[in-house]
């Protein structure tokens, strides 16, 4: 983590003065960074010199202590100087040359051992999971005095995980944090993933994705989608807050817990350039598919009676022609490989550059990226183009102004080739293509060919563009007041440009030739703008405590405009252009949407430490929103968090050598939400020619406002230990929660007479519960090898503890729905949990018939399906997630394993539903559509009959608990020593490869990836400072 070069300078001053007459008690082989090549030398060295650089950027270090250590006592000590250089004299006899820093590594240099003269020195950050500070994003506070529950994760760790994609790295290093599981959409590089911590506390409505954290990078707030293409490099640290002690200064926008994000700091140092590559190679994933060849499909088919016509002779003769002839072909060799049509191998990369230096009053940071990242299915990309300028302008060290401007540029373009799905279904016996070349579009049964599709002019295509303006102060006023203050612009630009050939099968029924090809163009507008301004307090008392309150204020500020057009009827794909069609929809016109808000809001927080061994903090915040009515539109939340370090009690005297940190806490207080879009507290109105009246036309109600509509709430409770002994060997920290949600936002259904069909109401509540644990240690560690293991794991136990009318309507309506649905839709019940899997129970396939037997609610045996007679099966969301890791470093190289578990998730099969026994024949199946099936009365089977091809009910027969183990990362990685880099004219050098989705093993078998498939590879990374 980069400190303050000022602050550091002057605390390097401070600890040198502080060991030239303290013992330090430090042992000769204490634990080290890395450093450079090192040389025997015979003789005691009349002077040390050298130069002091951190191990991951090259960077000087500025203000690092250098002592000459005898006995355990400092005899003399110097700083290192703006360029990380120092220079001293050694005194007579044994000694040691202990070289530290705050938040790095100590390296101990032994004369006659180890290199002294003009040694190059690299020390390596300290990486635990108890940092020293943790970022709000409004102010940071300390982490021995902080109450609330917080994982921090620094750059070098995300960059572990994934050299790119900061979102699964994030969740992977989060206990607690999960990316929602969208097993459709596989590994499509435009499918912006959604993270949720700590379970699901609102329903979704309208289409938002409600149960996403609150983002913000350097004090502004920021999408998902946002973060999805943030450069990793540019990362600092991330601070995830998650109790209400955390994140209760963010008010209405902390129910579902605070990413902050912080990037990193301008030091003082001469011109750099830094420059960062990642090269991907990803191949496409297939064996999660298993399905029929040409003679087995072929065989099925005719085990399904497709070639019989029931005694119709002259059918009969035509059937038996046609299988002849698929026969015939397949015994020549015809067997086509739909599956790899759509795939590819793809190559991403993603190339960062960053230009900075300064003095000690002005700073200056030029950073560029460009990134073209493509997918394993054909001629789909996602462009990212960044140019960002930042400068910072000190006075007299007391004021700082801080001014960063960037620009980012999206392109994505999804894949022509359709989804994946198509593929699967696709008869392996039939010709891919013609014998010109053209795809076959005369395919068995009347199936479409998805290569046809493929080829034609067709396209999805869409981008972004977006302008930021951030700009920061803080005044130091003395040692005790500090004023911060964050302004934030944003303007944004989308597009989005469908267009539909009209020779695609889409039309194939249209005679209409105005009616044959379609082209949507959307384009929207935003402009947000936030600004806060923060006081700060600080007193030591005489007594060792510590008093600290902050005071501040909030406004946010959001406008979203759209519109939408579509055309009908082109001549051909090549005048796509919307000016060239023929007319558009007569059941659509073109439309538009407009959405508005503001928040203002004011805080106060106070922390008080005594003897740094007693803690409490508490916050109050009041937000005022212009989406709720007037009778609800202030929200009040607070929290309180108490904390006790045993470590510092005097009972703890006699082992506090072994101990760094014992600290227990508690925290509770209300977060809300805001969960819907703006305008739901007023009716709202259209106008429509449709109502003519004597004076103009009329209009009818879009909305029917709610003004008592009211604050989406959560009440955290909140209990954890943060422990760590040996000099940090060992760390553990451990939470327990409880978050009760109420007044939660649903649509309520409205009478007709209305003329709106639902509105926004606070209906229901719910309730989450679980507990994480994060354990990581050293088995091993010296300045040239180390090793390290860790864990990390939570569980959570999700309810509905209210239901109320809007509910059970959800449940009526897909109670009737049951039968058009593939997976089971959700029927909520008190006590149970959203995500609750309830299917009919079954008896199996009855041996006379083979018919399903159904088990109702009381125990009885029917052959009639009754979708009432759902009972809970289990839940869709795992009892236990986690991961395990290892690192090992060892002179410069480092070798990094994460393993990623889920265990005792209750899934659905909707493979077997729609490949095995509820397989239509006249397309592709799995192989287990021949096994264990019934086909005579006195038969034992699993399956019905294999003729029968109608879809089986929804039933716990294809209800299975999953248990997944998955080697998510595997990365190695090399810090070249100076000697090979330092004729290159560069800082420093890193260079690595990492392994991505490498294993998974899995208790299901299951089709994954049907829209999109995923993909496994490698990454190749450098990194270089000139």
């Amino acid at each position: 983590m980069k400190k303050n070069p000022i602050g550091q300078t002057l605390t390097g001053w401070l600890m040198a003065g502080c060991l030239l007459t303290t013992p330090l008690g430090i042992s000769a082989n204490n634990w080290g960074a890395t450093v450079g090549e090192m040389q025997n030398e015979q003789t005691q060295p009349r002077r040390i010199t050298g130069t002091v650089v951190d191990n991951q950027t090259g960077e000087p270090l500025i203000g690092v202590t250098v002592s000459i250590v005898k006995n355990g006592t400092v005899e003399t000590g110097v700083v290192t100087d703006i360029d990380g250089n120092f220079d001293l004299k050694p005194s007579d006899g044994d000694y040691e040359v202990h070289i530290s820093y705050i938040g790095y590594q100590t390296h101990v240099l032994k004369p006659g051992r180890d290199k002294t003269d003009n040694v190059h020195v690299r020390l390596r950050e300290e990486s635990n999971s108890l940092n020293d500070v943790v970022v709000t994003g409004f102010f940071n506070k300390n982490k021995n005095s902080f109450t609330g529950s917080v994982t921090q994760i620094n750059g070098a760790d995300l960059k572990q995980v994934s050299g790119v994609n900061i979102v699964s790295a994030i969740a992977a290093l989060t206990p607690g944090m999960a990316m929602v599981q969208n097993t459709a959409q596989g590994s499509n590089p435009n499918h912006v993933p959604e993270l949720v911590l700590r379970g699901m506390t609102s329903f979704s409505n309208s289409g938002q994705d409600v149960n996403q954290p609150t983002i913000i990078l350097d004090g502004t707030e920021i999408t998902m989608q946002d973060l999805y293409d943030l450069d990793i490099n540019e990362v600092e640290t991330i601070n995830v807050l998650k109790d209400a002690s955390a994140t209760a200064l963010y008010g209405s926008k902390a129910a579902n817990g605070v990413i902050v994000i912080t990037r990193k700091p301008l030091a003082e140092s001469t011109l750099r350039v830094q420059y960062n590559f990642t090269g991907n190679l990803q191949t496409p994933i297939l064996s999660d598919y298993d399905v029929l060849n040409a003679a087995d499909k072929l065989r099925y088919e005719q085990m399904a009676g497709l070639y019989d016509a029931g005694g119709n002779i002259e059918e009969q003769y035509k059937l038996d022609e046609l299988y002849n002839q698929r026969y015939k072909a397949v015994m020549a060799g015809q067997n086509s490989d739909w599956l790899s049509q759509p795939a590819r191998t793809s190559f991403s990369h993603d190339h960062s550059l960053r230009v900075y230096g300064g003095a000690q009053n002005l700073r200056y940071e030029l950073t560029g990226r460009f990134a073209d990242t493509k997918g394993v299915m054909k001629e789909d990309y996602r462009k990212r183009y960044n140019l960002g300028f930042k400068l910072d302008y000190f006075i007299n060290n007391a004021i700082q102004i801080s001014n960063r401007t960037t620009y980012a540029e999206i392109k994505a373009q999804n894949t022509p080739y359709g989804t994946f799905a198509e593929y699967v279904l696709m008869n392996p016996y039939e010709r891919m293509y013609n014998e010109d070349g053209t795809p076959n579009t005369d395919l068995a049964w009347d199936l479409d060919n998805p290569l046809y599709e493929a080829s034609l002019g067709s396209y999805s295509r869409n981008g972004t563009n977006t302008f930021t303006n951030v700009t920061d102060f803080r005044w130091d006023i003395n040692s005790q007041f500090r004023v911060t203050g964050h302004f934030n612009i944003t303007s944004e630009t989308g597009w989005s440009d469908i267009f539909v050939s009209p020779k695609s099968r889409t039309f194939k029924h249209e005679t209409d030739l105005t009616k044959k090809g379609s082209s949507t163009q959307i384009d929207s507008k935003s402009t947000s703008y936030n600004g806060n301004i923060v006081a700060t307090f600080n007193k030591f008392f005489e007594d060792e405590s510590l008093v600290s309150a902050n005071a501040g204020w909030e406004i946010n500020h959001s406008e979203l405009s759209s519109k939408t057009m579509q055309a009908l009827g082109f001549f051909n794909d090549q005048n796509s252009y919307i000016g060239n069609a023929a007319g558009y929809p007569t059941n659509s016109k073109p439309y538009g949407d407009l959405a508005e808000s503001s928040d203002v809001g004011v805080f106060v927080t106070g922390n008080y430490s005594w003897r740094n061994r007693y803690f409490a903090d508490a916050t109050w915040r009041v937000t005022g929103s212009s989406q709720f009515g007037a009778n609800n539109r202030y929200g009040h939340f607070w929290s309180g968090g108490v904390g006790w370090n045993i470590l510092n009690e005097p009972f703890m005297k006699d082992i506090k050598k072994h101990f760094d940190l014992f600290k227990v806490r508690a925290s509770a207080g209300y977060t809300g939400k805001v969960s819907f879009s703006p305008f739901q507290a007023m009716t709202m109105y259209q106008y429509s020619n449709e109502y003519e009246y004597k004076n103009g036309i009329g209009a009818i109600p879009l909305t029917i406002g709610n003004v008592d509509l009211a604050w989406e709430r959560t009440m955290n409770y909140n209990v954890g230990l943060d422990f760590s002994m040996f000099n940090k060997r060992l760390n553990i920290v451990v939470d327990a929660y409880i978050r009760n949600t109420t007044d939660l936002l649903l649509d309520k259904a409205k009478a007709p007479s209305t003329g709106v069909t639902t509105a926004t109401s606070n209906l229901g509540e719910m309730q989450n519960k679980g507990v994480e644990i994060q354990v990581d240690g050293y088995i091993f560690r010296n300045s040239e090898f180390s090793w390290k293991l860790g864990t990390m794991g939570y569980f959570n136990r999700n309810k509905i503890t209210k239901i109320n009318k809007a509910l059970e309507e959800i449940n009526k309506e897909n109670q009737e729905n049951a039968g058009t649905s593939l997976a089971p839709l959700p029927q909520y019940a008190e006590g149970e949990s959203t995500t609750a899997l309830k299917l009919v129970r079954s008896a199996g396939i009855d041996p006379a018939t083979g018919k399903e037997v159904y088990i109702k609610r009381d125990g009885t045996l029917t052959f009639d399906y009754d979708p009432t007679d759902r009972v809970l099966i289990g839940d869709t969301e795992p009892k236990y997630t986690g991961t395990f890791n290892t690192h090992v470093y060892w002179k410069g190289f480092s070798l990094y394993a994460l393993f990623n578990f889920r265990l005792g998730a209750w899934i659905y099969n909707t493979t077997r539903i729609t490949k095995v026994e509820g397989s239509d024949p006249m397309q592709n199946a799995d192989q287990r559509v021949f096994d264990d099936r019934w086909k005579q009365p006195g038969d034992i089977a699993f399956y019905k009959n294999i003729a029968d091809s109608s879809r089986p009910n929804q039933t716990d027969r294809f209800a299975e608990e999953e248990n997944t183990l998955t080697l998510g990362t595997l990365n190695l990685s090399y810090e070249f020593p100076e000697k090979l880099y330092k004729p290159l004219h560069l800082r420093n050098l890193r260079a690595g490869i990492n392994f991505t989705d490498i294993l998974r093993l899995s208790s299901v078998k299951i089709e994954r990836g049907t829209s999109y498939l995923y993909s496994q590879g490698f990454e190749i990374n450098v990194s270089a400072t000139f």
